[in-house]
């Protein structure tokens, strides 16, 4: 008796010892917006999570496939989607319902998104064209093929709608954590709305999938706050306003311990994997996309980090081959459906360009003379050891990686790569051409339409034209022929007051739910204002307070690009609307591709020359810009790091492996 009551208690305290260390391991789970896919799925899913390459073929053949296009059919109540689009810049997730290629989900949640791509499209008086973001767990804990949210981008301001497609398809062939994408046709309430591109959610999914777990710590660089260009401020985490943290668990003082290595030391393989993070370089260079970290809103990326290093992960390239680096044409226009008309005397106005380059010492024209041999003849390439808009040392990732001989050179090794392989005029045009067979039908029946079908078949052609100046351009950089650098104040460029629009002229008129559309009318207007220079979808949940000119003392101030700047709004993102929702679906953490809502905040954004052969014309908007009026950013809230959750859980485990110790104490004594 008394040893089958010693077994009994030995189980017992086994037990508890796993319970421990069960409960240590739960603590340590990922960010809020990842904890609902660990819990089992209801009825809803249209399958449970799973791993390995059964889960990745999933993705492949049902929800991204490359080789059609598939429906995403959605329903909701005609009033919610409504009240949705005339309160777009809310972001306010409404209940609906989606069959996505064959796919039924119930009780998932639909909003706009986007940041300055939102707020064109809330001031254009006839569309209603937003992007927008599915999020399955939103109201009930389930999930699609694993993922917990799809992103429908819209295609603002790119005739050809192959730039982000092509941009992801180019980083995967150079090994980069893509994420998934593929196009679609969206349906809302059995009308068809528009042809779209689905991109993947950064979330567990794609974590695991790429890096083997979920656990690290995210971080996603804004334009909003200070730090997103990784330049040192000091020792606090929550100085880096611009690194918006979007995991539970920030894991110490990692990022800190990067940072500091990537500004003040040399070993930088023991905080950076370095070998991606010249891929991603060189993939914005190549690509000539300056709305990302090497851009003078210094965005568009993440960071994870997996046991103190940390990779960059390649997000937004709707931007990508040139549609912000060349800059907008600026127009004037009528006002918007949500403005009034005397407002637009009050209007942002295209900055002049400026004589001379106000980050150079007058006289002293080095810089300039590189960055004007190196554009060429299409004047839209970067300076490959220098792209940086803004001075290159504000970019430290940049800056100190190419500092090192054997890391620039494998660095050229990349790009020569990427312009002999992928982008090289043969196989490039080959893919467009495979893109424009596929996708073309679609484009001529898209109800919403930014441009005209005749205005996308010249966009394809201007894709690979433009592609195959650029390549000749960075190939006569790597030959030496042509200059690649300057004198470190970076490649200039950006959003400017360029003359030909680059958003088309013919775009569908407003379309309401279960209604037909409207005939599309021609309507000049700025080409996208706010489209080539910050229409991108950025997912700012919480933004911080506007830090941009508030660089830190031991590098130069950021002030708008020093070829003149045009003032363009971002507002201050407020919490998502969402109400209550279930506790079991989990909390989303803020999203990671979002925008501030349409409102009165100011950002500056550089200034640039207009890409040659982009359209007349465009869409009519205040002043020729798709933004509101001027205004500041507002206060934010700090992040939080960790929870009181977490801070439970810790406790619970440590009384629990207490008690387990006490057990085994007390029976060894028993035996002795």
């Amino acid at each position: 008796m008394r040893s089958r009551l010693k077994t009994a208690l030995r189980s017992l305290a086994l037990a508890l010892l796993c319970m421990g260390l069960a409960a240590c391991s739960i603590s340590n789970a990922p960010a809020s917006e990842f904890s609902s896919s660990n819990s089992s799925t209801t009825s809803n899913s249209a399958y449970n999570r799973s791993s390995g390459t059964a889960a990745e073929q999933l993705l492949d053949e049902v929800v991204f496939p490359r080789d059609k296009v598939v429906d995403v059919k959605i329903t909701m109540d005609e009033d919610d989607f409504q009240d949705m689009l005339d309160n777009a810049s809310a972001e306010e997730y409404k209940p609906a319902s989606v069959n996505y290629n064959g796919q039924k989900i119930d009780n998932i949640g639909i909003r706009t998104k986007g940041n300055l791509t939102l707020r064109s499209v809330v001031q254009m008086a006839d569309s209603d064209r937003y992007s927008f973001k599915l999020s399955f767990n939103e109201y009930v804990n389930q999930t699609l093929a694993g993922l917990e949210k799809i992103n429908l981008n819209n295609n603002y301001s790119d005739a050809s709608y192959m730039r982000e497609y092509l941009a992801y398809e180019l980083a995967e062939t150079m090994g980069l954590p893509t994420p998934k994408y593929s196009f679609v046709n969206i349906y809302i309430n059995g009308e068809l709305w528009g042809f779209y591109l689905a991109v993947e959610q950064i979330g567990t999914s794609y974590l695991e999938r790429h890096f083997d777990n979920a656990y690290g710590a995210l971080y996603k660089g804004v334009m909003t706050g200070s730090g997103s260009d990784l330049l040192w401020l000091d020792d606090n985490p929550e100085s880096y306003t611009g690194l918006e943290l979007k995991s539970n668990s920030h894991n110490g003082n990692v990022l800190i311990d990067m940072l500091d290595e990537l500004n003040h030391g040399s070993d930088y393989e023991s905080v950076l994997f370095v070998e991606e993070a010249l891929k991603y370089i060189a993939l914005n260079v190549v690509t000539n996309n300056t709305d990302s970290y090497i851009g003078g809103n210094k965005q568009n990326y993440y960071l994870y980090e997996v046991d103190g290093i940390f990779s960059i992960l390649p997000w937004d390239y709707n931007m990508a081959f040139g549609g912000l680096g060349g800059g907008m044409g600026i127009g004037r226009g009528e006002p918007g459906r949500n403005q009034r008309a005397e407002d637009t005397e009050n209007s942002v106005p295209a900055a002049p360009v400026p004589e001379a380059r106000q980050d150079t010492p007058i006289g002293d024209d080095t810089n300039q003379r590189a960055a004007d041999a190196a554009q060429g003849p299409s004047g839209t390439s970067l300076l490959i050891d220098e792209p940086t808009q803004g001075t290159l040392a504000e970019r430290p990732l940049v800056a100190k990686l190419l500092a090192v001989d054997a890391y620039k050179e494998r660095y050229h090794s990349i790009i020569e790569e990427a312009i002999e392989g992928y982008l090289s005029e043969d196989r490039f045009s080959a893919r467009v051409e495979q893109l424009n067979q596929m996708i073309a039908t679609y484009v001529e029946q898209d109800p919403t339409a930014f441009y005209t079908y005749e205005e996308y078949q010249q966009g394809v052609t201007q894709l690979m034209s433009s592609n195959a100046k650029q390549v000749d351009n960075i190939a006569q950089q790597l030959a030496g022929t042509i200059p690649s650098s300057g004198d470190g104040s970076g490649s200039g460029g950006g959003m400017g007051g360029g003359t030909r629009g680059g958003m088309g002229g013919n775009m569908g008129a407003r379309f309401n739910a279960g209604a037909a559309p409207d005939t599309p009318a021609n309507i000049n207007a700025p080409t996208d204002a706010a489209g080539e220079q910050g229409a991108t979808p950025t997912e700012a949940r919480q933004e911080a307070p506007d830090q941009q000119g508030a660089i830190p003392a031991q590098a130069a101030q950021e002030a708008p690009d020093q070829q003149g700047a045009i003032p363009v709004q971002a507002a201050q993102e407020a919490p998502d609307q969402q109400g209550a929702i279930p506790a079991q679906a989990g909390q989303e953490a803020p999203d990671l591709q979002e925008g501030a809502p349409a409102g009165g905040n100011q950002q500056f954004v550089p200034n640039g020359q207009m890409p040659q052969g982009e359209f007349q014309g465009g869409r009519r908007a205040p002043d020729g810009m798709g933004f509101g009026g001027p205004g500041g950013f507002g206060p934010q809230n700090s992040q939080q790091q960790g929870s009181s959750s977490e801070a439970i859980t810790a406790g619970i485990s440590l009384l629990v492996l207490l008690a387990a110790s006490a057990f085994v104490l007390y029976f060894r004594r028993k035996r002795l």
